[in-house]
């Protein structure tokens, strides 16, 4: 063979052993220069998920159907399966669970609570729910959690009864060092109420009709109790057909009217 022809084959053979390194189709150049490749590295496992918070309607479970039951009635919520409800009361809490247990009567029993995941009940309020008493609210809306007394803890807020036109609640704060959820009497009636944890102020309305009104604003004091300081009116005169609005605030520790407006009705 000639040297010409051993020259060429001896390149060629140089040129197919030179081109992979340098021609990078597909990938990075470190990928190839390894000799193999790398695959994208799989996600990380998601963190667990935490159990979302509020409340669920319970499975009825009882053998006889429900359209057999006493106090049914088809296309409205039935309550016998009990309700759950999860809440964080603190950052540094577990998380508590609230249980309605549901009645053959269609109405819910006593409240047991549980803290973290040992199932353990650490306190039953006493209560009785009928739901023609919180209608047109849905069951889910009967607990849900506020600081009412504005300590970082949440509080209960509990459905008592609905009315006409506004419906009412009672409050159980949270003491911290007992673990418990205490009744807090002077708050439980409250109708509508609102809380400002800048200002930490609450406030509770009702409405009698469409010209008869009310409202109230108390501070909340160092010392646990609730000034007012703020009311406001809303009185419908039949007689004159006027109604007038009235606004009051405290001013040197009394409540003085501070607005007045009548207008023809």
């Amino acid at each position: 063979m000639r040297h010409k022809d051993i020259a060429l084959i001896l390149a060629s053979l140089l040129l197919a052993l030179l081109l992979p390194l340098v021609w990078h189709p597909h990938g990075s150049a470190s990928n190839q220069d390894s000799g193999t490749r790398h695959p994208t590295p799989a996600p990380s496992d998601p963190t667990p998920s935490q159990p979302s918070e509020g409340c669920k309607l319970g499975t009825y479970t009882g053998t006889t159907p429900l359209s057999s039951l006493q106090y049914y009635v088809a296309g409205e919520e039935d309550i016998r399966g009990g309700l759950t409800c999860t809440f964080r009361i603190h950052p540094k809490l577990p998380l508590f669970t609230f249980h309605f247990a549901g009645r053959e009567d269609n109405t819910f029993g006593n409240l047991d609570i549980t803290s973290g995941s040992t199932g353990e009940v650490v306190q039953t309020i006493k209560n009785t729910t009928d739901p023609n008493f919180f209608a047109p609210s849905k069951a889910k809306d009967i607990l849900t959690v506020v600081d009412a007394n504005f300590d970082g803890y949440q509080d209960l807020q509990l459905l008592s009864s609905c009315g006409a036109k506004t419906c009412s609640y009672n409050f159980y704060l949270y003491d911290p060092k007992a673990n418990q959820f205490v009744l807090e009497k002077f708050l439980s009636g409250f109708s509508i109420p609102t809380f400002d944890p800048a200002k930490k102020q609450v406030s509770q309305g009702w409405l009698m009709s469409a010209y008869e009104s009310g409202g109230e604003t108390y501070q909340y004091e160092k010392d646990g109790r609730y000034v007012l300081i703020k009311k406001q009116e809303t009185t419908w005169d039949r007689a004159a057909h006027t109604v007038t609005q009235s606004t009051y605030e405290l001013r040197n520790g009394q409540m003085e009217l501070v607005d007045s407006k009548t207008t023809p009705q």
